[in-house]
């Protein structure tokens, strides 16, 4: 049996782990419903119902909160696609299962997809934060590239890496024009659709430039 002390530091910790995850939640849903520029640390605390002091003991800025939400975002994306990619043997099926595991990853998740769209657009300005984001997508990709190397016919980790960055790119780039467009329900009905034209347009990249690296 645990002592006092331990069981009290447990809860300590649990209510700490509860607070961090309502952090984390309201600031996605405000940075999907407002944009990552025009919500603020204010608004994050006021729905979250905790002061900002208490934000402050979590997150050192709205910059590093946003960094840890894309880690976060990021790391249930990659365990998605390894549980598809895990039941398909190797070839180009792999390709297939890790599109059709994006896809609906950001269909059941679309504050996710609208998320990691303005992140793309911050990564690109010359701010503080960017290298910060760009470290933590990069290392997404590099995963997803060791993921659908083994679709591929021949070893070239620099090829599977081209692919992935498409991968990545296309996929929430198809899918937030459609939801922003079309709405949320009317992307969902089109998935199959949307399945079909990524691995239609991905495919042929399992083999271009073969034997050029």
């Amino acid at each position: 049996m645990g002592t006092t002390a331990e069981a009290s530091l447990s809860r300590v910790e649990r209510r700490k782990a509860r607070t961090n995850k309502r952090l984390l939640e309201v600031a996605r849903r405000l940075f999907s419903e407002k944009g990552i520029y025009w919500a603020k640390i204010e608004d994050i605390t006021e729905l979250a119902d905790q002061g900002k002091g208490t934000f402050y003991k979590y997150f050192d800025s709205k910059e590093a909160i946003i960094c840890a939400l894309l880690k976060e975002g990021l790391d249930k994306l990659t365990a998605k696609t390894e549980e598809a990619v895990q039941l398909v043997a190797v070839g180009p099926k792999i390709l297939s299962a890790a599109i059709e595991a994006r896809v609906d990853f950001f269909l059941n998740c679309p504050e996710y997809l609208l998320f990691f769209h303005q992140v793309r657009g911050l990564m690109q300005l010359q701010v503080g934060v960017a290298n910060d984001l760009l470290a933590i997508y990069n290392a997404h990709l590099d995963r997803l590239a060791e993921l659908i190397k083994p679709a591929m016919s021949v070893d070239q980790l620099g090829r599977a890496q081209d692919v992935a960055r498409a991968m990545a790119a296309y996929t929430s780039g198809v899918l937030t024009y459609d939801v922003l467009f079309e709405g949320q329900e009317a992307t969902e009905r089109r998935r199959q659709y949307f399945v079909n034209i990524l691995d239609q347009s991905l495919q042929p990249l399992l083999k271009a430039g073969k034997g050029s690296r």
